[in-house]
Formats: structure tokens, sequence, C-alpha cells
């Protein structure tokens, strides 16, 4: 599932590739990944200039404006499997569900599992659609997030999960930040001293930061806007790594369950 890294590395794209140009058509040979009717989505868009992206925890915003200072935004969620990616050459596969076109660039929105939606929203900032997600992990200031998370019972893991507490960690770099946070997963938060819980705070901006630089983290569908996978997948330190030695300690990794969730942790780093 692409996470917030991933997420803000397509928004980039988008906003260097595409700001400034106007939406001159849009095709839909499944509308059900769109909010609206494809002719709402049309009626909104077409003729209208992409004028910024924005990215709230796994959301982004695409915001458009028009002559007479008419706007639209368009919030795009990607879920399990969405992409949305621009290549010279590329045909569509039965899995390209929307197709926009921006003034001759084809811009093509693939999901295989049907799950992303692409809905029109009334803000472009903090649309009501979003009154259910917490402040961005990456930008969350330590107060907020303290308020949020510390008086918590369940394991710190499930927290760090919970979009509602902060927007845009998912599995993957929920399991490197507690590790290098040296966090059991396990433990939970009103246990924790401020100290520690910082630490976790520091370590979980720190990984995403990281990610980001590398393009994100790829195993199965996700790929950049030209198509390209994430190569963050070769910094891992335990995700995916159950049963392996320890990067740092020597010791095996270890894989449990937390909070539904598949888990790996180092019993020694993270006692």
């Amino acid at each position: 599932m692409p996470e917030l890294p991933e997420v803000e590395n397509v928004g980039r794209a988008i906003a260097a590739a595409l700001i400034g140009r106007a939406v001159t058509g849009v095709k839909a040979p499944f509308s059900g990944v769109l909010g609206q009717s494809l002719r709402a989505t049309r009626k909104a868009l077409v003729g209208k200039q992409l004028a910024d992206v924005h990215r709230h925890g796994k959301y982004l915003i695409l915001n458009f404006t028009g002559e007479g200072g008419g706007e639209a935004h368009l919030m795009i969620h990607l879920r399990m499997t969405g992409q949305i990616f621009v290549m010279d050459g590329y045909v569509p596969d039965k899995h390209v569900h929307v197709s926009f076109d921006f003034d001759g660039v084809p811009v093509h929105y693939r999901d295989i599992r049907k799950f992303g939606r692409l809905v029109l929203v009334e803000d472009g900032r903090r649309p009501a659609a979003l009154d259910h997600v917490g402040p961005d992990m990456l930008t969350v200031r330590w107060s907020e997030w303290h308020a949020r998370a510390a008086h918590r019972a369940a394991p710190i893991k499930a927290v760090l999960l919970d979009q509602g507490v902060a927007a845009g960690l998912g599995n993957i770099y929920v399991d490197e930040s507690l590790f290098l946070a040296r966090v059991h997963p396990e433990a939970r938060p009103r246990d924790l001293d401020d100290a520690t819980l910082r630490e976790v705070l520091k370590r979980a901006k720190q990984v995403l930061r990281l990610a980001i630089k590398h393009g994100g983290t790829t195993f199965m569908n996700f790929a950049d806007f030209h198509g390209r996978p994430g190569n963050f997948r070769r910094k891992l330190r335990v995700y995916g790594r159950g049963g392996e030695d320890c990067r740092d300690c020597g010791g095996t990794l270890e894989k449990t369950v937390v909070g539904g969730r598949g888990t790996v942790f180092c019993p020694r780093c993270q006692s």
C-alpha cells in the first residue's frame, strides 16, 4: 500500500509535470473509482489549469483554477494498489480506470483492486472528507502528537498506524521507526516517558524523509509518476526480514502480529 513517502513523490512529480497545464479531457472506463459521476467530474475539471498539489497523510489534493476565478479540487486516495503515471508510449491496460488529458499529456489512474478513489471536494487544503484524519505525520508538532498519543493504552505500533492520531505512517515505516527508536512494538505509550516518545516521533519523521528521498518502497504495485519503483527497500532494517540477522546487534529478528498487522522487530535492540 502506498504510504506517505510514495504519495509525496507522486505529488511532487505531478506538480513538476502538470502545474500550469489545463485539463482538456477525462475518460473513465470504470467510473466506480470516481466520487462523483464522470459527467460531473468533467464539468468541474475540463478547461481548468492545475495550480497546486497538496498532500495530507496518504491523500493528494489537486487544486485547479479557471478563467474568472473558478476553482475545483480533486482529492486522490491511492489506497492499496492505486497508481498515477504518465509514460511515453504507454498503452492503458484493463486496470486503467481513469485517463486525463492535460493539454496533450495523458495521465492515467491505474488500480488493480479498484479500492482507490478520486473525489471532488470543497476545499483544497482540509476538506470535510478528512475530518476523521489527524495531522500530517511529517509536520505534526510534538505537543499536538503527545496530546493525541501519550495517554493511549494500545500498543505503540497500533497508535502509530492510527490515521486519526497522525496521518501517513503505514506498516513498513512504523516497523522501521520503532526499530530506530529502540522501542518494542507492543509497548504502550502511556508507559513510556516523554524522552522515549520524543524519540519515536523523531525517528518516524526521519524514516519518512529518508524514504521520500529514495522514492519510497516497492514490493508489489507501487511505482512513481513515471513508472519507476522506489528503492528504499534496500535500506529497510527490519520490515520483511523476520528470521534474518539484525544489522545492528547480529541477533535474530522476530516476527509477530500487533494490532492485526505483521510486525518484525529485534528482541535485543527493542527490549
